[in-house]
């Protein structure tokens, strides 16, 4: 597969289907990736471990609790803007300029693999921003063995903690699929988990980008997390264009912009 970024793109849904059901955006319409073939490769070099814990008779208990978040609970008008796939050519650029030109912070998920490609892509950008780990290749965690998930975490983590000179703190699993694997993978990595609670619908409104921008800000409520991308198809780029005005919008209402974790620490 081509590393494009692109997604595998399920029959699209009515648009007033996509309004009505934002609040609970967080049902894993992220970016495709190569986590299948990957998954399968390395099942040739070692034995799977059950991916679920329901399956698993027992599990050495982690060293801390992994908490997963979709949402933070505040009084505080604060969202998180937070990007997945990145970083490539296509569109993480365009995303840094239009959050360095309005002062925004926001949480990157990124791919090891396109980061370790790409990280002139992102040097010296990353200052005001929050990186989490979003697997070496867009990897299902929820199939792959706990050996074989560890190893795409880790990896994640070296590689961002080398690029950014900060270890991240934060897990996104690709298509948010959770699983035994990947809340024990992040136990072992002090990880919490973080969704997320308002999708922007690029794909559904990618050619009637008013109703995209209207869709996020009529949308946001205090606490929000709201996912972007800034790898892929045309509409992503779009979405991407259209950021000013989202954030704009939000402004209009009252919010302010914060990372994941300095979300986190506003609640209540």
């Amino acid at each position: 597969m081509n590393d494009t970024g692109e997604d595998r793109r399920p029959a699209r849904p009515g648009r007033r289907n996509i309004i009505r059901g934002l609040g609970l955006a967080a049902g894993g319409l992220l970016a495709g990736g190569a986590g299948f073939a990957t998954e399968q490769a390395w099942r040739r070099e070692d034995p799977p471990t059950p991916a679920s814990a329901a399956s698993v008779d027992s599990w050495q208990p982690p060293d801390r609790q992994v908490d997963v978040v979709w949402a933070v609970n505040t009084r505080r008008r604060l969202v998180a803007l937070t990007f997945d796939d990145g970083p490539m050519e296509r569109w993480t650029p365009q995303a840094l300029d239009a959050l360095d030109e309005a002062k925004v912070p926001a949480t990157f998920f990124m791919v090891g693999s396109r980061l370790a490609r790409n990280a002139r892509l992102v040097e010296g950008r990353l200052g005001r921003h929050e990186v989490g780990n979003h697997t070496w290749k867009h990897d299902d965690l929820s199939k792959l063995s706990l050996a074989h998930a560890y190893r795409s975490i880790h990896r994640t983590h070296e590689t961002i903690e080398q690029v950014t000179g900060r270890a991240p703190t934060l897990l996104r699993p690709p298509w948010g699929r959770l699983g035994g694997t990947t809340l024990h993978v992040a136990a072992q990595h002090g990880y919490d988990l973080v969704l997320w609670s308002l999708l922007v619908q690029d794909r559904a409104l990618g050619r009637e980008p008013d109703e995209m921008v209207a869709a996020v800000v009529d949308n946001a409520r205090p606490g929000t997390i709201v996912l972007a991308h800034d790898v892929g198809a045309a509409s992503r780029k779009t979405a991407i264009e259209r950021l000013p005005a989202m954030i704009r919008g939000l402004r209009g209402r009252g919010f302010d912009f914060v990372t994941v974790s300095q979300l986190r620490r506003a609640a209540l």
